[in-house]
């Protein structure tokens, strides 16, 4: 007769240990995520408009970006200097960024200022 080996025996709680730790784990980051999150979503929505309007940039002139984006930048409520758009185009490429700073909220009264700098270069 041939004997297996036996299994170790099974330690209890160590499966509700794990996600007990993983569940504090996710629920902190959903936590601090709540607070910059909003602040990034700006941001990441700035910058999509920039591309948007790079897209575009063969039927607008440079006047007419430098309109729309910052009545864009106004309705996400980013600070004034988002508003100072630059365009540049150079033979078949065109560059559009903006450049401001934000203070990005975290937990626990805690503030960082961070310079953000959306910006899109591509070739018409």
């Amino acid at each position: 007769m041939v004997m297996c080996p036996s299994a170790p025996p099974a330690r209890k709680g160590v499966g509700r240990l794990s996600s007990l730790i993983q569940l504090v784990l996710v629920g902190g980051v959903i936590y601090f995520g709540l607070f910059a999150g909003k602040d990034l979503l700006d941001f990441y929505r700035f910058r999509d408009a920039i591309k948007q309007e790079a897209r575009f940039a063969t039927v607008r002139s440079d006047q007419q970006i430098k309109d729309r984006l910052p009545a864009f930048a106004d309705s996400v409520g980013l600070p004034w200097e988002a508003r100072d758009i630059n365009v540049v185009r150079e033979g078949d490429r065109i560059q559009i960024w903006s450049e401001y700073e934000k203070e990005l909220k975290l937990p626990f009264e805690y503030q960082r200022l961070s310079n953000l700098r959306p910006s899109v270069e591509r070739t018409l």
